[in-house]
């Protein structure tokens, strides 16, 4: 549970980050065009480690942990949004 919660934390951060790449660093609105962008980067980065880890003999690569790693970044989508909506008013 601990490292698959790690997984969670890595690409929730890495969600936060493509999301703050995308957006240039602007912070007048939030576009969920920027956040779809962020997810499809994770969502790329989650396949190509796993892929990597298809080659290493002591890891497996797994479906379920890309899923994990995808709601990361989906969750740090969410979590920005409504820092944003809040943080606005």
């Amino acid at each position: 549970m601990i490292r698959k919660a790690g997984h969670l934390i890595e690409y929730f951060i890495l969600g936060l980050l493509l999301f703050r790449a995308f957006c240039g660093g602007s912070t007048a609105s939030w576009k969920w065009r920027w956040s779809l962008f962020a997810v499809i980067g994770v969502v790329l980065w989650a396949v190509s480690d796993e892929w990597h880890q298809s080659f290493v003999p002591t890891r497996t690569a797994s479906v379920v942990d890309v899923g994990i790693d995808t709601a990361g970044g989906i969750l740090a989508q969410f979590v920005g949004a409504l820092w944003h909506r809040y943080t606005r008013k």
